[in-house]
């Protein structure tokens, strides 16, 4: 019965010192070790690099039907270069998942613009 009280209170310490510590451990990166976020996060950033490319595709396919004029594609393209170079610059270390949303927020950014300009038919951006 003794053992059972003094296991059950080790238990309970162990837990109480436990939680607190692996409640920081939620940090930007597990463990705070950013050098290693890069082999935990290869699915996030196979899906930027996807959805990248995949914008570049729709903007080349957009200008070679002539539903974006050659100035409105060039504006697609350079934000689209915009957010390749700030993917690679968040990318070199690993993606946080702050810095995965930032990213998928701007691509959805553009490609709204994308389906803006293929619809107005002007020939300006905006």
């Amino acid at each position: 019965m003794r053992k059972t009280i003094i296991a059950l209170a080790l238990s309970t310490m162990i837990a109480g010192v436990a939680a607190p510590a692996m409640a920081r451990d939620n940090d930007r990166y597990p463990g705070n070790n950013r050098a290693e976020a890069s082999y935990l996060t290869p699915a996030r950033n196979a899906e930027i690099r996807r959805d990248i490319n995949q914008l570049d595709n729709r903007i080349q396919r957009a200008q070679a039907n002539h539903r974006l004029s050659p100035r409105e594609a060039q504006g697609l393209r350079r934000d689209a270069r915009d957010i390749k170079q700030t993917y690679n610059r968040y990318a070199n270390r690993g993606l946080s998942v702050s810095e995965y949303r930032t990213l998928e927020r701007r691509i959805a950014v553009v490609n709204a613009r994308l389906q803006i300009d293929k619809r107005d038919r002007d020939g300006r951006r905006g």
